[in-house]
């Protein structure tokens, strides 16, 4: 067996460094295996991963790799089991973890390290003496993060986490949260305080109140809670010590911190803090957009009433033919007209004035007959009923057609359309009948000769309609359209409908066993499951699409596919999983045997 060595100065000697320590998570065994990438297994030979032993720093990061500084096994990273708490290996919990930023291979130290060893971390999180992936001396600039994604803390010379990819090479500052700038803070520089009365100083608890960042140019005490629940935390706390315009429920802000020196066994406080407090804002409600209202009706002018009171009479107007002048205000209205339509004043006592003297009242013209249906709008008097419905009981002048007249027309013009629908549906019935008592029934003058088949078929043909045939022939179902219609079920599937689509999966790709997409669309259902099979089953199906895609010649296709979606529905199986990237290398080298079993 041949490992990395020490020469006598202390430093690792790449010389005979031939051999490492592999464990392969699926035959739960480990072996020596050359130090070369990629790394396959002793037992079956399957891929395992590809590590950068070169340390080129390859973009973009991908964590495929770990290493336990205790039983010294590499192992691929595995988020689902353990994460970063411990090692898959010999089950030790970690103290310190540190990513490189040249081959992104994780190093754990245990909480119960050992005495002999080959590589180790510091108490600052950097490998001594190289990082044991790639070989090479750590960073001079490591920041540690706290990452909510893996809930894990480590230590990393990279300017962004590779996780939550969020910035670590801005130092925190005021004004700040409580919690962004304790998150922001090593946890080295950081210790739980509590104020001691007797003393007069912040002395170190490990469930304190506060926490003392200490800082290369001057030591502040912050306040450990980074809400506060009611106003009253504020005032039991920490009002001694910071002030707050206006204390309440919410986010702590730090606007000023308060300083302190390191006094004895403990810190003194020299200037007071301001904070305040972030309230949550409420969720906007969604804006629903106003219905759109359809234009106002026009609405037909009314005629205003006239004023009753008593106008000076106006000029006389000019005679106009088919009317008549107004014996109250002078004005000519026409003869269509019973009142004046200006002040109102009954034309009839006109009327009857000039029936009296012999005159005989205007002569109506066609043009005036036909405007009575057109005036609408204009009301008119009620007249009594003998006078419709009797007109040679009264010797008055015959009544002009109005709201009724509409109203008959109405009437007679709906009576017609009835008839007309009743003498369509009588028509279209009886040639119904006909033509099937034509089909039915053979002729009754020739009794005796059988009818042939040949001629009721000609006759069904010759009444049919004519595309009784184009609507049997369907148009054909396309790889395509099969592939739309399921993807579309998988994406609104409830849970109580996957077993379903899992079945209408199978059925379709038995019908097209040589097209890949249908298990890579079996995949992304599969990754969707709750259950700790369900990533197994999702590779299984990755397997099968990207066996079909190389040999069908689409390996790229299905390898965009992949980055694609190793943001999206992979997600979960693109952290660090070696069997992701086990799948993206077959798919690259077009290697179908790098897949395994």
């Amino acid at each position: 067996m041949l490992r990395a060595k020490y020469n006598l100065n202390g430093h690792l000697s790449l010389k005979g460094a031939t051999k490492m320590r592999v464990f392969c998570p699926e035959h739960k065994r480990g072996f020596f295996a050359p130090r070369q990438s990629p790394i396959k297994c002793e037992t079956r030979g399957h891929l395992l991963g590809e590590i950068d032993l070169e340390g080129q720093a390859v973009t973009p990061v991908e964590l495929g790799w770990q290493y336990c500084c205790n039983c010294e096994h590499f192992c691929p990273v595995d988020f689902d089991q353990y994460g970063l708490q411990r090692c898959p290996v010999c089950t030790r919990k970690s103290s310190l973890v540190y990513l490189c930023d040249r081959c992104y291979v994780i190093s754990f130290e245990s909480n119960t390290p050992l005495q002999t060893k080959n590589f180790t971390l510091t108490a600052d999180g950097a490998p001594q003496p190289s990082c044991p992936g790639c070989l090479r001396p750590a960073s001079t600039d490591l920041h540690e993060h706290t990452c909510d994604d893996v809930n894990a803390t480590f230590v990393t010379g990279l300017s962004a986490c590779p996780i939550c990819e969020e910035r670590l090479d801005i130092a925190p500052a005021f004004p700040s949260t409580v919690a962004s700038y304790l998150k922001r803070t090593r946890a080295a520089n950081k210790i739980n305080v509590t104020f001691d009365y007797e003393t007069g100083a912040f002395v170190p608890v490990e469930d304190g109140e506060f926490v003392v960042v200490t800082n290369p140019d001057q030591a502040i005490v912050l306040p450990r809670a980074s809400k506060f629940a009611t106003k009253r935390d504020f005032y039991e706390f920490y009002q001694d010590y910071y002030h707050c315009p206006n204390p309440d429920a919410g986010e702590v802000q730090i606007v000023q911190p308060a300083f302190v020196t390191h006094e004895g066994a403990g810190w003194a406080l020299t200037g007071t803090g301001l904070l305040e407090i972030i309230k949550e804002q409420p969720k906007p409600k969604p804006v629903v957009p106003p219905a759109v209202q359809p234009p106002p009706r026009p609405v037909a002018a009314k005629r205003e009433e006239p004023v009753a009171t008593t106008p000076t009479p106006p000029p006389p107007a000019p005679a106009q033919p088919g009317a008549r002048a107004c014996v109250d205000c002078g004005s000519m209205i026409e003869a269509k007209y019973a009142f004046c339509w200006k002040c109102g004043h009954s034309m009839d006592e006109e009327h009857k004035q000039s029936v009296s003297n012999g005159r005989k009242p205007p002569t109506m013209f066609m043009s005036q007959a036909i405007d009575l249906d057109d005036e609408l709008t204009v009301q008119h008097e009620p007249r009594p009923l003998s006078s419709t419905m009797l007109p040679w009981s009264t010797s008055r002048t015959p009544e002009t057609p109005g709201r009724g007249s509409v109203l008959k027309l109405i009437g007679i013009g709906f009576v017609a359309l009835t008839l007309l629908s009743l003498g369509l549906f009588g028509l279209l019935r009886s040639e119904t009948q006909t033509a099937s008592a034509s089909v039915a029934a053979p002729p009754a003058t020739q009794p005796s000769q059988p009818q042939p088949t040949v001629a009721i078929t000609t006759e069904v043909s010759r009444n049919a309609p004519a595309e009784t045939t184009t609507t049997q022939q369907a148009a054909p179902v396309t790889p395509e359209d099969e592939l739309q219609k399921l993807r579309e079920k998988r994406m609104s599937a409830k849970p109580a409908e996957r077993s379903k689509i899992f079945q209408a999966l199978a059925k379709v790709e038995r019908q097209y066993p040589r097209d890949y997409r249908f298990p890579y669309e079996r995949a992304k259902l599969a990754a969707r499951g709750s259950q700790a099979s369900s990533r197994t089953e999702a590779f299984k199906a990755l397997n099968v699409a990207a066996e079909k895609a190389i040999s069908t010649g689409k390996a790229n296709e299905m390898l965009n596919g992949l980055e694609t979606d190793k943001a999206g529905d992979f997600s979960k199986l693109a952290q660090g999983r070696y069997e992701w990237s086990r799948l993206v290398a077959a798919l690259k080298r077009k290697d179908p045997s790098l897949l395994g079993e």
